[in-house]
């Protein structure tokens, strides 16, 4: 009877352990890429009432990879004579222009060399008015995937 015992529970044992081998030879889940929407508009001038530029967009990336994909559509507005776009993430930087009031899409990939969460996008845009004092002005905003 103790021998049918030990056998059963060998078997057992072997189940288990082949068990733990399949599971730990099974690739981890890997996590799933966001893709986050965004839109960014600077505003200048007398009272902040004049539109520079506007990017609006995606970003896609996994949190705590070191790479992110973007596409950005950049407006320039009443700026003169350029609107730029940076976007930056870990230690990669993009950046893009439109003169006057020209609208452009953009896109492309940040790689940085660790991991990040999330990509800071920036608008700028100039203008002389009021007056003739040329201005710069900008607007950020982060971005989590």
């Amino acid at each position: 009877m103790s021998q049918v015992r030990s056998s059963r529970f060998v078997r057992l044992l072997a189940a288990g352990a082949a068990g733990v081998a399949a599971v730990a030879m099974s690739p981890a889940a890997s996590a799933q890429a966001g893709t986050a929407p965004f839109t960014v508009s600077v505003k200048g001038g007398y009272n902040n009432t004049h539109s520079l530029g506007t990017a609006t967009g995606t970003v896609t990336g996994t949190t705590g990879s070191t790479q992110a994909s973007y596409s950005v559509t950049l407006c320039g507005q009443s700026t003169y004579p350029s609107s730029l776009v940076t976007l930056q993430g870990g230690t990669a930087t993009a950046s893009h222009t439109v003169f006057y009031q020209n609208c452009e899409t953009f896109t492309g990939d940040l790689v940085s060399s660790y991991g990040f969460t999330n990509v800071q996008v920036t608008v700028s845009g100039s203008t002389f008015y009021p007056g003739s004092q040329y201005t710069t002005y900008t607007k950020s905003k982060a971005v989590y995937f």
